[in-house]
């Protein structure tokens, strides 16, 4: 029987691992955001920094610009997961269990191999442009639409989009398979619809899973650097990729201030989580279930 003790032994290894790293580089990141980093001969405590930011006009555009499309991206992944969890957890067919196990592929695969595989179809000279080149139904690669590196970030969403519906299907597939069809079944033998059964029955059932894989791709949205970096764009920059520019540009004064950014944006996450986590517990299904 695993005892309190046991428990504590086993998950010993990774809080011990979180505290020396991970724990350590928040509170060192922290002391420096407030302006005592002793390499420069800084060791006045101060707010500036934080001042500096919310009054930075640029950063403040970029990380609503970030904050927005993070939480568009996950919440259409969510959407599409469900939508695509719930299909494939009615219908038992071979063909619907093909395309679940196929559905789960890209959650194996980093996001860097999903961008490459972007890049290598969509690009103005990609396979799909090629294809269409040749079969006339374009003229040149001028003419293929610019997906990847635009400034409606197209490509970063089709790339979260298509590595994070995946992980909502699995995630939620494994609680309406917890749950079974037995809710279902009564609801449709009580002479309710199809429709009245997944919004009055399913949905609040898995509603805090769904919150939950909301918050976890909505976290990685916001803060994700390679996808931004590679099929971003300059003039529509997003957060992560505006920091590690500031980080790179090989002057060590701009330290404090950009680990000031860094805190902001992992604040931020957290109100967003928090945030999302409070509407949950409000809904249906949540540890409230909706009632006032």
């Amino acid at each position: 029987m695993l005892t309190k003790k046991k428990l504590v032994l086993l998950l010993s290894p990774f809080y011990l691992f979180f505290i020396l790293f991970f724990v350590s580089a928040i509170i060192r990141s922290f002391i420096t955001s407030l302006g005592y980093y002793p390499i420069l001969d800084q060791t006045k405590i101060s707010l500036n920094n934080y001042l500096d930011v919310f009054h930075d006009k640029m950063f403040l555009t970029i990380c609503l610009r970030t904050m927005i499309f993070a939480i568009i991206s996950a919440l259409f992944a969510c959407a599409l997961g469900l939508i695509m969890a719930n299909y494939f957890n009615q219908k038992n067919s071979r063909v619907s269990g093909f395309f679940y196990k196929v559905s789960q592929l890209p959650v194996m695969l980093p996001h860097i191999f999903i961008v490459l595989a972007l890049l290598q179809l969509l690009s103005q000279t990609g396979l799909v442009p090629s294809l269409l080149v040749h079969l006339g139904l374009i003229k040149s690669y001028s003419n293929f639409p610019l997906i990847l590196n635009d400034q409606k970030q197209i490509g970063i969403f089709l790339t979260y989009l298509w590595k994070e519906t995946p992980y909502v299907i699995v995630t939620l597939i494994l609680v309406l398979r917890q749950i079974g069809s037995k809710y279902q079944a009564v609801s449709l033998n009580l002479g309710a619809s199809k429709w009245q059964t997944f919004w009055h029955v399913t949905l609040p059932l898995v509603q805090p899973a769904l919150v939950n894989a909301f918050i976890i791709n909505f976290s990685f949205n916001f803060g994700s650097y390679e996808v931004p970096f590679l099929l971003g764009n300059q003039q529509k920059e997003l957060l992560p990729v505006y920091v590690y520019d500031l980080y790179v540009q090989g002057d060590i004064t701009q330290i404090p201030h950009v680990m000031s950014l860094n805190l902001v944006l992992s604040l931020a996450s957290i109100i967003i989580a928090a945030v999302a986590i409070l509407i949950s517990r409000n809904l249906p299904g949540g540890h409230n279930g909706g009632v006032r």
